[in-house]
């Protein structure tokens, strides 16, 4: 009887400690942190990944801008150059019409246009008549006056200096006017000059106190200006 109760103690003994122990295992894995599992990281990262390659800036294109055409600009009138036959569109022979056409010229009233030999004056647009031009009916524009800051290619205008039209035209001439004044010494008058032979026209350059006065285009031509 001593013996069985010895037996039966040892045997509760054992059964408490393994109770103990089962106790402590479910108590560490009931308080151990929960870890994602493989599966679930693995969206994570596609996910991850495909936002990178989103945000991830393309490379520049090689392809041209279309540049757009440019604007072509209109001179000035007051600024265009007195060329020995035109000043800008104005030629001399041109006709009436078509310098009407460019829109530069305003004809006088009261005049008959009428007829080939017909007389007929204008004058810049935008300006007085005093920035004049004559036309024929058969040989067209006969003479033109410059106005504004309109030069010939050598820079000469009014206010230039006779001696620097006489460095530009060394071969002017003094228009025949009663003056008896030696050339050489002429400080005022109408100096022709003709720069290109043949081509019909020339510079009439007014001079006074050797200072120029005025620049015109002169039809080589007689009629209908003098």
């Amino acid at each position: 009887m001593h013996r069985l109760a010895h037996v039966f103690g040892a045997t509760t003994l054992v059964v408490l400690v393994a109770a103990c122990g089962n106790t402590t295992t479910r108590h560490d894995e009931a308080t151990a942190p929960a870890g994602p599992s493989s599966s679930a990281a693995a969206p994570a990262d596609s996910a991850s990944k495909a936002a990178e390659a989103t945000a991830t800036p393309r490379p520049p294109s090689n392809t041209s801008p279309i540049s757009q055409p440019v604007k072509a600009t209109r001179t000035d009138p007051a600024d265009l150059t007195i060329h020995p036959d035109r000043i800008g569109p104005l030629k001399i022979g041109m006709s009436l019409a078509a310098a009407k056409a460019t829109g530069l010229i305003v004809v006088n009233a009261g005049q008959d246009t009428s007829g080939p030999d017909a007389c007929v004056s204008a004058h810049w647009t935008g300006q007085s008549d005093h920035a004049w031009m004559v036309f024929n009916g058969k040989s067209g524009l006969r003479a033109l006056d410059s106005f504004g800051n309109q030069k010939t290619p050598e820079g000469i205008k009014p206010g230039s200096t006779l001696a620097a039209v006489r460095r530009a035209y060394p071969h002017l001439t003094w228009r025949i006017d009663g003056d008896e004044t030696p050339d050489g010494r002429r400080t005022g008058g109408d100096a022709l000059v003709d720069v290109v032979k043949g081509d019909g026209a020339h510079y009439r350059i007014n001079v006074q106190k050797s200072k120029v006065t005025d620049v015109q285009l002169e039809s080589d031509r007689a009629g209908c200006y003098e």
